[in-house]
């Protein structure tokens, strides 16, 4: 076998493996229904989790350090994306989802069991290992297993059940929540992960070995091998870079003085020089980048991401300090506050499926991408007047729902966009890199939105707000601020309503950024199939005959 072809063999197997052309049309729908009600499992057990976490932190004396459970989520999650991503495409699917799955389960066991908050940050942490590789990978799974002009369907299929489970899971939490029940929530996580996997493990397995039995069994390699091709100094420098990247942009608000304290700006300079290291890294002295050039250089890929990257840093920055607001400003419970505030995501879910069905109708994406990225502006730009503390609540859901359906629109389009714009065996590369920036996106908003309520709100107390006040309390206790006296009352949410529109207005700014970073979008027919998309993207075509060492591959060069 040339250096070329082996090149490719290796590269496309995983994917090759779960050739959907050579399953039955029952394997297919056994695989796909496993696939979405593991999807749905994993959300309910998401939002129980999230709804009962406050209570262990609260028994453990522990509430002021609860930012560090997702602080620890969002940086160890940014930093093994790469790694799975690289374990499905080297070693196998299954192989890397079935890790996923031992760490997942093992970290809801060690929380249940923990007795300390030590304990539980532990235990978090091993789940963060296993949520990232659910994540990820399950998302590679639908790209894996559907044509072209149906995946946007199945994209909203696949988040569908995170829109259920906010309301079934609302019904356990507030009886798992009692003193000494909160354990119990844990042992329902587990069962429901252990269900989930299995329902999408079972067909996986067997498709993947069916496949590799048709391909021929994948030769011996040696650790050196491995090694080289996971690329260990360009895996180490990008967990480096991540790591020392996104820990000052969470974190910096914690800090009286935000980022000119030493610890931040050492953390962001070191991660800026680790950053160049690994651009040079993988640019000169790599064969096997663990992102590779070429999903960077592709037009659609680079919009697509680039527009992710900008919508994601705008909705999380606007949403940062919202239920507050609508706490403090409205007097309402965090019950009421939750209730106002679905309407985005009701909007997204339902927006999301009908996208897919007319990207399927009309075999075409792009115009959904910018149709969305309009909505997303015309949502953003009516919640300034809609955040007012004065308007009405209907004004208030139907912002958020016009910025949810431009949401779900556009992001179903664009993911569909850009794995339509690859070879096949980038599939995990580009789904890794859509969720690498997906986190970094959230920790900038973290930094954006903290920045600007830190500092204004203080500021806009002391310009409003005429005698004295504890400003602690009404900066950080929603209550404290509900009982304030007139004309006091009145006054901080004057600030409070200030600090809130500017944080909306520069979203809006955001969300036009985020729509011309996507007129660098090409056009995507729908219609090919995956040989024609192979051949376009990569420069030659996987035949979906069974393939023998013995044909020809055109040499492919990982860095393009």
């Amino acid at each position: 076998m040339s250096v070329g072809q082996e090149v490719l063999e290796e590269q496309s197997w995983s994917s090759r493996v779960l050739d959907r052309t050579k399953w039955s049309r029952k394997e297919y729908i056994a695989f796909m229904v496993g696939l979405l009600v593991q999807a749905f499992l994993f959300s309910f057990e998401a939002n129980l989790y999230y709804g009962v976490i406050p209570t262990p932190t609260g028994l453990f004396d522990a509430t002021s350090l609860t930012a560090i459970l997702p602080t620890i989520l969002q940086i160890v999650s940014a930093v093994l994306i790469p790694f799975y991503t690289k374990v499905s495409d080297v070693i196998g699917r299954a192989e890397a989802l079935s890790i996923s799955l031992v760490f997942y389960v093992s970290g809801y066991i060690i929380q249940g069991l923990s007795n300390d908050f030590g304990q539980l940050a532990a235990g978090q942490l091993v789940y963060a290992v296993g949520y990232t590789g659910f994540l990820c990978l399950t998302q590679i799974l639908v790209v894996d297993a559907t044509a072209l002009n149906n995946r946007g369907i199945y994209f909203a299929l696949w988040g569908m059940g995170s829109g259920l489970n906010i309301w079934t899971t609302q019904l356990l939490i507030d009886p798992l929540t009692v003193h000494g029940n909160w354990r119990h929530s844990y042992i329902i996580c587990t069962t429901v992960a252990v269900a989930g996997g299995i329902a999408c493990l079972v067909p996986l397995w067997h498709l993947q070995r069916k496949g590799e039995k048709a391909l021929g069994e994948r030769p011996r390699r040696s650790l050196k091998w491995f090694l080289h091709e996971f690329d260990v100094i360009g895996a180490t420098l990008l967990t480096a870079t991540l790591s020392l990247l996104l820990f000052p942009l969470i974190v910096a608000g914690t800090y009286d003085d935000g980022f000119g304290n030493p610890v931040i700006f050492g953390c962001l300079i070191a991660g800026g020089i680790a950053l160049v290291l690994l651009v040079l890294w993988e640019g000169k002295f790599t064969d096997r980048p663990i992102l590779p050039m070429r999903i960077w250089t592709q037009r659609t890929c680079f919009g697509g991401l680039c527009g992710h990257l900008i919508s994601t840093i705008m909705s999380s920055a606007n949403w940062m300090y919202f239920t507050v607001y609508l706490v403090v400003s409205r007097k309402l419970s965090f019950g009421e506050a939750f209730l106002l505030e679905r309407g985005y995501q009701m909007g997204y879910l339902v927006s999301a499926l009908i996208t897919g069905f007319l990207m399927k109708k009309y075999n075409a994406s792009r115009r959904f991408v910018w149709i969305g990225f309009f909505c997303c502006a015309l949502g953003t730009a009516l919640m300034i007047p809609a955040r007012l503390p004065d308007s009405a609540d209907s004004f208030v859901v139907i912002s958020q729902t016009i910025v949810g359906i431009g949401g779900g629109m556009t992001s179903t389009a664009a993911l569909v966009s850009i794995t339509g714009s690859v070879h096949r065996r980038d599939y995990a590369v580009i789904i890794g890199a859509n969720q690498i920036l997906g986190s970094i996106g959230a920790a900038l908003a973290g930094a954006l939105a903290g920045g600007i309520w830190t500092q204004m709100l203080p500021a806009r107390l002391a310009f409003y707000v005429e005698g004295e006040y504890n400003e602690f309390k009404i900066m950080n206790d929603p209550e404290f601020v509900k009982a304030l006296p007139e004309p006091m009352f009145s006054q901080v949410i004057d600030a409070y309503s200030e600090t809130q529109k500017v944080i909306s207005i520069v979203s809006c700014s955001l969300v036009v950024l985020a729509g011309l970073a996507t007129l660098m979008m090409e056009k995507v027919d729908l219609s090919m199939d995956q040989d024609t998309q192979d051949a376009k993207f990569g420069g030659t075509s996987v035949s979906k005959d069974v393939e023998t060492p013995d044909e020809k591959e055109e040499v492919v060069d990982e860095k393009k």
